[in-house]
C-alpha cells in the first residue's frame, strides 16, 4: 500500500473509531427521581370492558398492606433465593446465590430488584375513572405451597371483588434453567355478566453497575419478533441534544407500542444481569402495551421498571388466564442465546455509528470464546483469562495468511520505494502521467499496492465485534488473571492522587508502537510516522477505561504482528528482484 493509501486507512479507522467512542450517551448526573406519577391517559382502556357497565369511579386497586402486616415467603434452588411477598402476592427480591456483587466475599450476592419500593410482577390496573395504572398493594396469603417442588399460590381480592390468584414454581427438574421461574396470574370476576379487567405486571429493576457510567445498558427492551426496542433513563433526564438537535424534556414515564403485533417479551436489565417477562404464546392476544417508569434508588441513584400488558382472550367463564416464565439472571451467552423468541437480544451489542450492526460477528466471537473456556476449564480460576488468550491465537492463526501477504507486499513495495519517489517528481506536474507509470512498474515487478487493505478490513470489524461483545459478558465479570482482578473492568493496580494506574493499556500502546515501527513501510514518511505515533498514543488513551480482556487481546495480538514482523523480514525473498533504476 503506497504512502496515500496507508494514511487515508489509518485516518478512516482512526476516525471510526473515534466516532464509535465519542457518539455514545454522554454521562448525566443521576438526580434523586421524582415520585412516579401514576400513568397517563395514552394507555386505553380495554375494548372488553367498554361493552359492559362500567364499575364504580374509584380505583380497583384495594387499599395497601400496612408495612408492618407484611408477610414473606421464601423459595430457593441452588442458583436462586427468591422472597415473594403478601403485598400483592409479588416477587419482593431474587438472590442470585452464585453472582457476588463485588470482589469482596463480604459483600454479598446480587440481588434483583433490590431498593425497589415496588415488587417484581407486581400487579397493576387501570381505574376506570382517571384512566391510570394503580400497583394493586392489598393483602394475599398462600391458598397452596409446595416448599418441596419450590411452588406457591398466593390469592387477593380486587376493589371490585375480583379474585385474582398468583401461583409461582421453580425449576423441579434439572434440565430447565434454574434462573427461569414459571407464573400464572388468574382473574376471576365477582359477576358472572362482567369480565376481568385488564391488568399489568413489573418487570422489576436491576442497580446501575460501576463499569456503565453513562447507564449505556440500564434499560427496558421489548421485542416483537422482528424488532427490538430499547427505553433507556435518558428519556427520563432532560437535555439540550447536540446543538439543539435531538433536545427534550425529562418524561414522567414512556409508552411502548407494538406496531402491528403483539410483544414476544418485555425485560429490563443492567449491563451484566437480566429480568425478561415472557408469556406463552397462547394468551398474548393481539395486542400489548408497556409503559417505562425510572426508579429511585438510595444517594440519587436511579433504575428503570416496567409495567405490561398482554390483552389476554377471556374465558368461558370472563376470567382472564396468563401464564409465562420469568427470567432472572446473568445474560451468558449460552444460557440467553437457549431462551426462545430470540431473548438473546437482553445482550444488547451496540451498533457502529448507531446502525450497523454487529450482532452475528460478537456472538460468533462470544461462541468461539464459551467453546475455548469449556476446553480449558481444567485451568481453573485462570480459565476465562486464557481462554482470552487462546481466542486471540486463534484469531490471528486465521488472520495470519493475509496479514503475511501484506507484510511481503509492504516488504517488495520498500525495495522500489526510491523509484516510485522518483516518479512523483518527475511528474508531479502531470498527475495521469504520474499514475500511468506507477502501474507500469507495478506491473512489470507484479507488486500490488493494495494487498495491505484487507488485512486491516478483516481486522476492523473483529475488534468493534470484540469491543461491543466484551461490555456485556457475564462469564468475564469478577475473573482474574494474572494481575488482573475483573476481566470485564480495567486492571487498576493502584490510584495516584485519585487517577487509577491500568498496566495493560500501556503495554498495549508500547507493542503497537513496536509493532507498527517493525512493520515493513516503502518508505520512511514523515507524516506517516506521525500517524504511527498518535495511533500508539489515541488508543491506549481511549482503551484506558475499558475491559481489561480487551486490552489484553489487543496486547498479545500487537506481540504476534511483532513475531510475524520479525519473521517476514528476514525470511529470503522467494524470487530476488532488483528495482529499475530510476
Amino acid at each position: 500500500m503506497d504512502r496515500k493509501n496507508f494514511i487515508l486507512g489509518t485516518a478512516c479507522i482512526v476516525g471510526a473509531f473515534a466516532l464509535f467512542i465519542f457518539t455514545k450517551p454522554a454521562s448525566t448526573p443521576l438526580a434523586p427521581a421524582a415520585p412516579v406519577p401514576a400513568a397517563p391517559a395514552v394507555v386505553p382502556a380495554p375494548a372488553l370492558n367498554q361493552a359492559s357497565p362500567p364499575p364504580p369511579a374509584s380505583a380497583l386497586a384495594p387499599r395497601p398492606v400496612a408495612d408492618a402486616a407484611v408477610r414473606r415467603f421464601v423459595r430457593e434452588n441452588d442458583r436462586l433465593r427468591v422472597t415473594f411477598t403478601s403485598r400483592g402476592g409479588a416477587i419482593e427480591t431474587v438472590e442470585l446465590l452464585r453472582e457476588r456483587s463485588a470482589q469482596d466475599k463480604a459483600s454479598g450476592n446480587v440481588i434483583f430488584n433490590a431498593g425497589n419500593a415496588e415488587a417484581a410482577l407486581t400487579l397493576a390496573v387501570q381505574n376506570p375513572a382517571t384512566r391510570q395504572l394503580e400497583s394493586v398493594r392489598s393483602e394475599f396469603l398462600p391458598v397452596a405451597a409446595d416448599e418441596g417442588s419450590g411452588a406457591i399460590t398466593l390469592a387477593g381480592t380486587l376493589a371490585d371483588g375480583t379474585r385474582v390468584e398468583r401461583t409461582y414454581a421453580l425449576p423441579a427438574d434439572a434440565a430447565s434453567d434454574p434462573h427461569l421461574l414459571r407464573f400464572t396470574t388468574r382473574l376471576i370476576p365477582a359477576s358472572p355478566d362482567r369480565p376481568a379487567p385488564r391488568f399489568w405486571i413489573s418487570t422489576g429493576s436491576w442497580q446501575p453497575t460501576v463499569g456503565d457510567s453513562v447507564n449505556q445498558f440500564l434499560s427496558v427492551l421489548a421485542h416483537d419478533g422482528e424488532a427490538l426496542t430499547r427505553t433507556g433513563l435518558d428519556v427520563f433526564t432532560d437535555s439540550s441534544g447536540f446543538f439543539g438537535l435531538g433536545s427534550h424534556k425529562a418524561e414522567a414515564e414512556h409508552a411502548v407500542a407494538a406496531a402491528g403485533r403483539t410483544h414476544a417479551w418485555v425485560a429490563s436489565g443492567n449491563q451484566f444481569f437480566a429480568s425478561i417477562v415472557r408469556p406463552d404464546t397462547s394468551v398474548r392476544g393481539g395486542r400489548s402495551d408497556v409503559l417505562v417508569r425510572p426508579v429511585a434508588f438510595a444517594a440519587g441513584a436511579r433504575g428503570i421498571d416496567a409495567y405490561v400488558s398482554w390483552e389476554t382472550p377471556a374465558g368461558a367463564d370472563l376470567s382472564v388466564t396468563q401464564t409465562g416464565d420469568f427470567f432472572v439472571g446473568p445474560k451468558e451467552y449460552a444460557r440467553v442465546s437457549a431462551l426462545p423468541d430470540g431473548q438473546v437480544e437482553v445482550l444488547q451489542f451496540t451498533k457502529l455509528f448507531g446502525f450497523i450492526p454487529f450482532d452475528s460477528i460478537c456472538k460468533l466471537l462470544l461462541a468461539c470464546l464459551g467453546g475455548v473456556h469449556h476446553l480449558l476449564g481444567w485451568a481453573g480460576s485462570w480459565s476465562w483469562g486464557w481462554a482470552v488468550v487462546a481466542l486471540t491465537l486463534i484469531l490471528k492463526a486465521v488472520t495470519w495468511p493475509l496479514t503475511s501477504a501484506q507484510q511481503k507486499a509492504a516488504k517488495k513495495m520498500a525495495k522500489f520505494s526510491k523509484p516510485m519517489q522518483d516518479i512523483r517528481e518527475r511528474y508531479k506536474d502531470n498527475p495521469e502521467k504520474m499514475q500511468k507509470e506507477l502501474m507500469k512498474l507495478y506491473q512489470e515487478h507484479k507488486i500490488n499496492p493494495f494487498a495491505g487493505c484487507l488485512p486491516v478490513l478483516i481486522q476492523i470489524p473483529i475488534f468493534f465485534g470484540l469491543y461491543t461483545a466484551f461490555q456485556t459478558t457475564v462469564e468475564l465479570r469478577l475473573q482474574h488473571f494474572l494481575w488482573i482482578g475483573d476481566l470485564s473492568a480495567p486492571d487498576t493496580v493502584a490510584h495516584i492522587a485519585g487517577f487509577p494506574i491500568n498496566p495493560l493499556p500501556v503495554l498495549m500502546g508500547l507493542t503497537m508502537w513496536l509493532s507498527m515501527k517493525m512493520t515493513p513501510t516503502p518508505q520512511s514518511d514523515p507524516s506517516q510516522k506521525m500517524i504511527f505515533n498518535l495511533m500508539a498514543v489515541f488508543f491506549p488513551v481511549i482503551c484506558y477505561p475499558m475491559a481489561s480482556a480487551l486490552t489484553l487481546y489487543m496486547t498479545i495480538q500487537n506481540l504476534l504482528t511483532m513475531l510475524q514482523s520479525w519473521i517476514t523480514k528476514n525470511a529470503p525473498d522467494a524470487a530476488e528482484t532488483k528495482p529499475a533504476k530510476g
